[in-house]
């Protein structure tokens, strides 16, 4: 799957996070209950297939959401530092090869082909990143439903409690 359709899919991914919730609201707390059991068997089924970069998903929802939001820290500021250090890599390449792009034009070769590389290894990290997205999508998913189904539940029960 190419970048664009990653990110053609992660787009399609939050519009239906969206419409689920939309959906939600209109819903019994049944109906509701059941889109969570769907949603966390779909993200569940999601992250054994995001190359084995998510971690498991915590029982309770704050740990979850806590543990989340430092695994996506923890990797951004990784992918950030490899793009950094690849960026860093770049530049020095570059600067080495103009010196010797002027005494030996078969450098010139050699440069396309590390480009290529650093391109290819650019794509990879993008693709990790968007696998992790919609992996962090369908987790948000399950949270959103969660929600949506408290709220449900203490609407219910407020509704249900005699006024006074």
């Amino acid at each position: 799957m190419t970048i664009s359709e990653q990110i053609d899919a992660l787009q399609a991914k939050v519009a239906e996070l969206k419409s689920s919730l939309d959906a939600s609201r209109h819903e019994t707390n049944e109906q509701i209950k059941a889109r969570v059991a769907t949603a966390r068997a779909k993200a569940e089924a999601a992250q054994h297939t995001v190359h084995g970069k998510a971690g498991q998903a915590a029982d309770h929802a704050h740990t979850q959401w806590q543990s989340f939001k430092a695994d996506t820290s923890a990797k951004m500021a990784e992918l950030r530092g490899r793009i950094e250090r690849q960026r860093d890599e770049r530049d020095a390449k570059a600067a080495e090869t103009d010196a010797e792009a002027a005494e030996d034009d078969a450098a010139d070769a050699l440069d396309s082909k590390a480009a290529e590389t650093d391109a290819e290894a650019a794509e990879d990290d993008a693709a990790d990143a968007l696998d992790y997205a919609a992996w962090a999508t369908d987790q948000a998913e399950a949270a959103v439903l969660d929600a949506a189904d408290a709220r449900a539940w203490a609407d219910a029960r407020a509704a249900a409690s005699p006024p006074g």
